[in-house]
């Protein structure tokens, strides 16, 4: 039986080699060249910087972790505004509009969160879809129209849904909308509400990847679009084969029937030429997928379409002058305490972004200890062959001392 202790200690050094080992081969860092000024910042991701986001960890020249913050819906609660002299009515024209102030609260000042969502209160005969033209006012100065990359739209098409939220940027004091009649007749604004938000989703998106729509077998109606790779979608824009009235499509984002993938848009798009009106954006919470599914009513079909990309962006506090890295591929260094204790920042949408560096060896990263199951499962085939030759070898050894007996 000797043969076998002996034997033993090999087997159990081997079992250590396979299951303890840190990962050093994959830790990387990206260079993150200084900031102009102190204060926030923000840094978005590209694709491989995201796909590694679980992880990752942001450290000073001396390796120290700096903490930061994910840019993310409710990030900072919502709250409500008081309106000074508020007045509805008609324009010179007869459209409806409304006028008003925002009361800022103390130790608050314009701009302090990045979206200004207002409620309205409307009175109308449905159906109607009333195109909305947004102006602020600076204190003192006149009144500038607000021009966003697509036209605001409200709607009632009951029972079909109905849409009678408005995000604006909150850039002014003072504010006046006006509907202008798309469909019907626009509806009379007898009262508002407004609460300022921090909706990073609400930014414009960083890249409109084109895609091919792929009839899906066996599913009339409905298309699919996929991705060369994961993105994080905020929208579409979906051009319609024309004429096409206001409707609403069903969009199913990633694989799966899991009910929070899919999507019941509050959008509507439609493609009129004949009344010279189109309507093409329609915004979706940031999902991070590679496939989409699209169903429209029958007799609708999709002209073209672009997937809308916001990549994740992290905001960071920084030093004037002093240079940060990303670190990636190990596990995360915690920083201390928490950023989203911290009154809202003001900066997502007007300070210059920060870039990301090419990557880089990382000599302050901290590897990443890989587990006896995960480390053993590659070597399991040799520790296993290795332990019957040596069982085999024990049992020849002694059936020959047997025989030779």
């Amino acid at each position: 039986m000797r043969p076998a202790f002996r034997t033993l200690p090999w087997l159990l050094l081997l079992l250590g080699l396979a299951c303890a080992r840190e990962d050093t081969a994959a830790l990387r860092r990206r260079p993150i060249p200084p900031a102009a000024a102190s204060g926030w910042a923000r840094l978005p991701l590209d694709a491989e910087a995201q796909r590694q986001l679980k992880d990752a960890w942001i450290g000073d020249a001396a390796g120290r972790s700096v903490p930061f913050l994910e840019a993310r819906e409710g990030l900072w609660e919502a709250r409500t505004l008081p309106l000074d002299h508020l007045l509805t009515g008609r324009d010179a024209e007869g459209r409806p509009t409304a006028e008003f102030s925002l009361r800022i609260p103390e130790g608050w000042q314009v701009g302090e969160r990045e979206t200004l969502r207002l409620d309205l209160d409307l009175d109308g005969r449905a159906p109607w879809v009333a195109q909305v033209k947004a102006e602020r006012q600076r204190e003192g100065g006149a009144f500038v129209a607000f021009d966003p990359t697509a036209p605001l739209h409200l709607y009632d098409l009951s029972p079909a849904g109905s849409r009678h939220t408005l995000d604006l940027p909150w850039d002014g004091q003072r504010y006046r909308i006006t509907l202008l009649a798309s469909q019907g007749e626009a509806p009379r604004i007898r009262g508002l509400s407004a609460r300022a938000e921090t909706r990073p989703e609400a930014l414009e998106a960083e890249l409109a990847l084109e895609g091919v729509l792929a009839s899906e077998p066996g599913r009339p109606r409905t298309w699919r679009l996929t991705l060369p790779d994961s993105e994080r979608i905020v929208g579409l824009d979906l051009v319609l084969a024309p004429p096409a009235a206001p409707l609403r499509p069903e969009i199913q984002i990633g694989e799966g029937t899991e009910a929070d993938r899919f999507w019941t848009c509050g959008d509507l798009v439609w493609n009129l030429p004949a009344l010279g009106t189109r309507a093409s954006r329609l915004a979706l919470a940031p999902v991070l997928a590679k496939t989409l599914t699209l169903s429209l009513p029958e007799g609708a079909t999709p002209q073209s379409v672009r997937v809308l990309v916001r990549r994740q962006t992290l905001i960071v506090p920084v030093e004037a002058g002093q240079a940060f890295a990303l670190h990636l591929g190990g596990q995360a260094k915690p920083a201390p305490g928490s950023l989203g204790a911290l009154p809202s920042l003001r900066t997502l949408a007007s300070a210059t972004p920060l870039a990301l560096g090419p990557a880089e060896p990382d000599p302050q990263g901290l590897p990443r200890r890989i587990g006896a199951d995960e480390q053993a499962r590659p070597w399991m085939p040799w520790v296993a062959g290795l332990a019957v030759l040596a069982l085999a070898s024990v049992a020849w050894r002694l059936l020959k001392g047997q025989s030779a007996a």
